[in-house]
């Protein structure tokens, strides 16, 4: 909720959210979106095929995560992340560094 929360309240459509990789996958092939904050884990593994697709369509993503940078796959190093547990005004900063110009639509995995 409060990442849904900080997405609106800076003016940007939420798409999603959704916790499951099947819907995931659904949301970064053929949703319109700006960007996109993905959680690592997710229901069913984790959210690096998703990543996957978003990078495949060139868009820009924050990654959240409890783990340590080295843990992920090296694809994956030059993204944005915010570790856990962030704070709303972290989130809220990594969201206008990503998204400084027209609102737009956030798919929240």
């Amino acid at each position: 909720m409060v990442i849904e929360d900080a997405v609106e309240d800076l003016g940007h459509e939420v798409v999603g959210p959704t916790a499951k990789l099947d819907e995931a996958l659904e949301l970064a092939t053929h949703e319109p979106l700006d960007f996109a904050i993905l959680d690592i884990n997710i229901r069913g593994g984790n959210a690096y095929p998703v990543a996957d697709m978003l990078l495949k369509r060139g868009l820009p993503m924050l990654l959240t995560t409890g783990y340590s940078p080295g843990t992920l796959p090296a694809r994956l190093h030059e993204q944005r992340r915010l570790r856990k547990p962030f704070t709303a005004e972290q989130l809220e900063a990594e969201i206008r560094l990503m998204c400084p110009g027209p609102k737009g639509s956030v798919a929240k995995v």
